[in-house]
């Protein structure tokens, strides 16, 4: 079965090999993503770009030039199941989140800029590590050098904001801004790439109304909702009260969009310590790609156990998993 690569492709495959700097080689890649037939004949070849766009997101990130000693502090290599990345304005709450949930070391502060860079943390939901980032604030007339690689690279980005606050209407446009200036759209749906050149880049995230239980929060949270709700979804929360913080990694684990999947070697019992992470709409192939770790196996055959599936019931290869299943593979 051919490939059949269009003519568009082909374009911008050639503007990737010209390319000079890793913003253009990212541009181009997600063109050729966008324009690349997704089919069993075009498997390797998908396989390929995600590697390449995987490393054109962390040359963006890393910034510098190859061989020098500059570091760019906002490259944060990916840990655990998925990483998001908060947005704010100063004193907004982003700290006191990640401080709440992780064991990361951050610096919460009663006055502005009390986050000098990114700080990652790690936090718990279930049987996997969210990593999620504390990040320096933003103003209407500053981003940190650095910060829109890192939001382009993210699983997810939310925007968050004091709902308390009289500017609030004003802190979530200028975030929202910021991101549409760099064809970055929040939606409450999978992560996709450009459509078309020059697209938008739309990347699963929300606004956290934090402070929620301030006064004062309430009458602004109706205007937040009548001002973004179209464009965007809100999620009130508040850092300071247990229960809202206790909710919040399942949200982050729905946001990602990821499924966990245990293993299980024949005439064994499945390992169910430490399941694989896929994307969300990933089948037996992606599973089987994830354990060989990228080294071509032929799988002969295939048993699942899950909600929709009979205890080992031999499923095809091509088979969408979902978050839970437990599968069987023989290879040869």
């Amino acid at each position: 079965m051919a490939v059949n690569l269009t003519p568009m492709y082909h374009e911008a495959d050639e503007r990737y090999r010209a390319a000079k700097t890793p913003e253009d080689k990212l541009a181009a890649l997600e063109d050729m993503w966008r324009e690349l037939p997704k089919h069993k004949a075009s498997e390797k070849l998908q396989a390929e770009l995600k590697k390449k766009l995987s490393a054109a997101r962390k040359a963006i990130q890393k910034g510098g030039k190859k061989g020098t000693s500059q570091v760019d502090p906002f490259y944060i290599p990916k840990t655990g199941a998925g990483q998001i990345v908060l947005i704010g304005t100063p004193n907004v709450g982003k700290s006191s989140i990640v401080g709440g949930l992780s064991k990361a070391h951050v610096k919460i502060t009663d006055f502005p800029y009390g986050t000098p860079s990114p700080l990652p943390g790690s936090v718990s939901y279930e049987d996997i590590q969210i990593q999620v980032i504390d990040t320096p604030p933003v103003t209407a007339e500053h981003v940190p050098p650095g910060f829109p690689g890192l939001w382009r690279s993210a699983d997810a980005l939310i925007v968050v904001a004091d709902v308390s606050s009289d500017t609030v209407l004003e802190d979530i446009e200028t975030c929202l801004n910021h991101l549409a200036e760099r064809n970055i759209e929040l939606v409450d749906g999978p992560r996709q790439l450009p459509q078309e050149p020059g697209g938008a880049l739309k990347v699963p995230g929300l606004v956290f109304a934090n402070k929620i239980d301030f006064a004062g929060a309430t009458d602004n949270l109706e205007m937040v909702r009548e001002l973004f709700g179209a464009r965007v979804r809100i999620e009130p929360i508040s850092a300071s009260d247990p229960e809202s913080m206790a909710r919040l990694p399942e949200l982050f684990f729905n946001l990602i969009r990821v499924i966990r999947i245990y293993a299980k070697p024949p005439g064994h019992k499945p390992d169910l310590e430490e399941p694989f992470v896929l994307s969300a709409g990933s089948d037996v192939h992606e599973l089987a790609r994830k354990v060989y770790r990228g080294h071509d196996r032929k799988i002969r055959s295939a048993r699942g156990w899950g909600d929709d599936l009979a205890d080992g019931q031999n499923i095809h290869l091509d088979h969408v998993l979902h978050d839970g299943d437990i599968v069987e593979l023989h290879a040869d």
